[in-house]
C-alpha cells in the first residue's frame, strides 16, 4: 500500500516538474515575463533584422524586384504644401495649386517607357509633354513645341558631345543605362546563416560596450519601450568601434561594395586615387577621430507592438538644442508604412522644427495594384512663425503582362545624333525660345510672372532660398509703393521714409544674415561631396538675385562665376578642400576661395 502511494506521489511529481518546466519555457521563450530589460533591448535591436518581423520587409522586397523586371501601368501625382511666414497669399495659393500628373507603361521585359506628363498651374493652365524611351531612345514631345518626339539615340554619346567642341569626353558615358535601378538581390541580400553571424557580431559588441548600463522600461497606449542612456562620448566611441569591425566584415564588405557599384564608378572617374567603400569607411573613421565631442547624453530606445519591433528612437540633450531622431514601422492590415522623423528644439530661442520623411505601400499582399504614398518635408516655428514646406507624391502601379509599347513610327521622332552641332544648336534655341513664350503667357495667366514658374520652387534647397529672397523683395516693391504713393497725395510723415528704410534694411539683411550663415557652415577642410552641395546653395541663391554686383564668385582651384548655372566639372569628391570667405563693405559673402588640399 505505502508503495502504491510513494509511487502515484513520484508520478505526480514528475507530472508537476514537466508542468511547471513547460510553464517557465513558454514563459522564456514565449513571453517578455522572465527576461531583464537589458535582454529584451537587445532581443527587439536584433529583430530589426529578421526577413519576416524586421524593418525591410520581404514583402517591400519582393514587390520592388517585380516592379524592376516585369510590366506595369503607372500613374500618379505629385504636390506640394507651402506656407511661410509673411509670404504673399495670392503667390502661396498659386505654389500649392501647382502640381504634376502623369500616366504610362513600363515594360522592363523589352526595355521601354512612355509617359503623358502634365505640369499644372492652375485647374485650367498646364503644360503637357510627353516622354517615350524605345528604340534604345530617349524622346520627349508637346504639342506647345511640334507634333514629333526630340529625342537622343543612346549610344556613342562621346561622340554626340563632341560635336560640339569638347575635347576631353573622359567622364562622359557612351551610353546611359535607365534601367540599372534593378540590383542583383541574389549578389546584396543576405542568406539566413550571414543575417544571422552579422546580428551577432555587432549585437555582442553593442552588448559589450553597453555592459553595466541601467535599462529601463515604460508602457504608453499598447507599445512597450526599452531605453538606455549614454554619453556623446561613449557614442564616439560606439562609432569608431562599429566602423572598423565593418571595415573589416567579409560578409558586408562585397555586399556594399555591389550595392554601390555605380556611385563608387562615378566617383573614381573623378577621382586620382581609386575610392572604395572601405576607404569611405576610414576616411569616416579619421574624421570622427579628429572631431571634438561636446558634453551630453543620448537616449536609445527600442519599441516592440506585438512582440514585433516598431520603432527606433534616439534623442540628444546638449546645451545648445534636443534633437529627437525616430524611425517607425507599422504594418496595419497590410498596409505597410515606414517613417523617418527628426525634431530639434533650440535650447535658447524654443524655435522648433519637425524634419520628416514617410513611405506607405498599399497593397503588397497580392501584388496586382500596389499605391505608394511619399511625403517629404518640414514644419515648425521660427521666431514665432510658422514655417511648413511638404512635398507630395502618390503613384499607383497596376501590373499587366499585356501591356505593348510601339516602337517610334519612322516620322514620329526627329534623332539629334542624326544633325551636326549647328543644325542641333539652331533647334535647340528655337524650341528654348518657344518654351520661354509659352510659359511667359502661361505665367501671366495664374499671376505668377514676378517669380519665375512654380516649378522651380519644387526642389528644397532652392525653395527656401528663392521663398526667403522673394519675401525681401516683395516687401522692399510694396514699401516703395507706400512711398510713392505718400509722395504723390503730398501727406506729411517726417518719419515714414525712415521708417520704411529701416525695414527695407532689415528685410535684406534678414536674406543676407541667412546666406552668410549656411556659407559659413563650410569654413575650413570640407570633402568633394560637401563642396559640391556648397556651389549648389551658391547657385541657386545666385539665380535669385536680380543684381550681379549682389552675386557670388567661386575662385581658386574651382571656380564659378555669379551667372553660373552648372556645376564645375572638376571636384573631386574623394579629395579635401580649404574654404575661405571674403565679404563686401556689408560684411556680406561676395567671395568663396576653394584650395585643394
Amino acid at each position: 500500500m505505502k508503495t502504491k502511494v510513494i509511487g502515484r506521489m513520484i508520478i505526480i511529481l514528475i507530472v508537476l516538474i514537466l508542468i511547471t518546466g513547460g510553464v517557465f519555457a513558454y514563459l522564456y521563450f514565449g513571453t517578455d515575463l522572465l527576461k531583464s530589460n537589458q535582454q529584451l533591448f537587445f532581443q527587439y535591436l536584433g529583430q530589426m533584422f529578421d526577413a519576416q518581423d524586421g524593418f525591410m520587409d520581404s514583402r517591400l522586397t519582393e514587390y520592388f524586384n517585380k516592379k524592376y523586371t516585369g510590366k506595369y501601368e503607372d500613374s500618379g501625382k505629385f504636390s506640394v504644401d507651402i506656407n511661410m511666414s509673411e509670404m504673399d497669399s495670392e503667390m502661396l495659393k498659386t505654389l500649392n495649386d501647382f502640381n504634376i500628373e502623369y500616366t504610362g507603361k513600363i515594360d522592363n521585359t523589352a526595355r521601354k517607357n512612355e509617359q503623358d506628363i502634365s505640369i499644372n498651374y492652375s485647374s485650367d493652365v498646364n503644360f503637357p509633354l510627353k516622354y517615350k524611351y524605345a528604340n534604345e531612345t530617349l524622346g520627349l514631345q508637346t504639342d506647345y513645341v511640334s507634333s514629333k518626339y526630340i529625342g537622343i539615340e543612346n549610344k556613342n554619346l562621346k561622340e554626340f558631345v563632341e560635336k560640339f567642341g569638347v575635347t576631353d569626353t573622359t567622364d562622359f558615358p557612351d551610353t546611359i543605362d535607365f534601367f540599372s535601378n534593378v540590383t542583383n538581390q541574389e549578389t546584396v541580400s543576405l542568406t539566413d546563416e550571414e543575417r544571422e553571424q552579422v546580428v551577432n557580431t555587432y549585437a555582442s559588441m553593442l552588448e559589450e560596450k553597453l555592459t553595466g548600463k541601467e535599462f529601463t522600461k515604460t508602457e504608453e497606449n499598447g507599445v512597450t519601450s526599452y531605453s538606455v542612456q549614454i554619453t556623446n562620448q561613449e557614442v564616439k566611441d560606439l562609432m569608431l568601434t562599429f566602423l572598423e569591425i565593418l571595415k573589416n566584415d567579409q560578409i558586408m564588405m562585397p555586399k556594399m561594395e555591389e550595392l554601390f557599384k555605380e556611385v563608387l564608378d562615378t566617383m573614381n572617374q573623378n577621382s586620382t586615387e581609386e575610392v572604395t567603400v572601405q576607404s569611405m569607411i576610414q576616411q569616416m573613421i579619421d574624421d570622427i577621430n579628429d572631431s571634438e565631442v561636446d558634453e551630453g547624453t543620448n537616449t536609445i530606445t527600442i519599441s516592440q507592438t506585438d512582440k514585433k519591433v516598431s520603432a527606433i528612437t534616439v534623442t540628444t540633450n546638449s546645451e545648445s538644442a534636443n534633437v529627437e531622431l525616430k524611425i517607425t514601422k507599422t504594418n496595419d492590415s497590410g498596409n505597410l508604412t515606414y517613417g523617418m522623423e527628426m525634431n530639434v528644439i533650440d535650447s535658447e530661442t524654443q524655435d522648433n522644427m519637425r524634419y520628416f520623411l514617410t513611405a506607405s505601400y498599399q497593397g503588397l499582399e497580392q501584388l496586382a495594384s500596389v499605391n505608394e504614398t511619399y511625403q517629404y518635408g518640414m514644419t515648425g516655428t521660427i521666431d514665432g512663425e510658422e514655417q511648413r514646406l511638404v512635398y507630395n507624391l502618390n503613384c499607383t502601379d497596376t501590373f499587366n503582362d499585356g501591356i505593348t509599347i510601339e516602337d517610334y513610327a519612322e516620322d514620329e521622332i526627329q534623332v539629334l545624333n542624326d544633325y551636326d552641332a549647328e543644325q542641333i544648336s539652331t533647334l535647340m534655341m528655337t524650341i528654348v525660345e518657344r518654351i520661354n513664350e509659352v510659359n511667359t503667357m502661361q505665367m501671366e495667366q495664374i499671376g505668377f510672372s514676378e517669380y519665375g514658374n512654380p516649378i522651380m520652387y519644387t526642389y528644397p534647397l532652392i525653395s527656401l532660398t528663392m521663398l526667403i529672397n522673394n519675401q525681401t523683395l516683395e516687401a522692399v516693391d510694396k514699401e516703395e509703393s507706400m512711398m510713392d504713393e505718400s509722395n504723390q497725395n503730398n501727406i506729411p510723415d517726417g518719419n515714414s521714409s525712415t521708417s520704411s528704410e529701416e525695414m527695407m534694411n532689415q528685410l535684406q539683411q534678414t536674406s543676407n544674415d541667412l546666406t552668410n550663415a549656411t556659407i559659413e557652415q563650410y569654413i575650413g577642410e570640407n570633402r568633394g561631396t560637401a563642396i559640391r552641395d556648397l556651389l549648389l546653395y551658391v547657385s541657386t541663391t545666385n539665380v535669385s538675385k536680380s543684381n550681379d554686383d549682389e552675386k557670388i564668385e567661386v575662385r581658386g582651384d574651382i571656380q564659378m562665376s555669379g551667372n553660373d548655372t552648372n556645376m564645375p566639372s572638376n571636384i573631386d569628391t574623394s579629395a579635401t578642400y580649404n574654404v575661405e570667405l571674403t565679404y563686401d563693405e556689408n560684411q556680406n559673402v561676395n567671395e568663396i576661395i576653394i584650395t585643394k588640399k
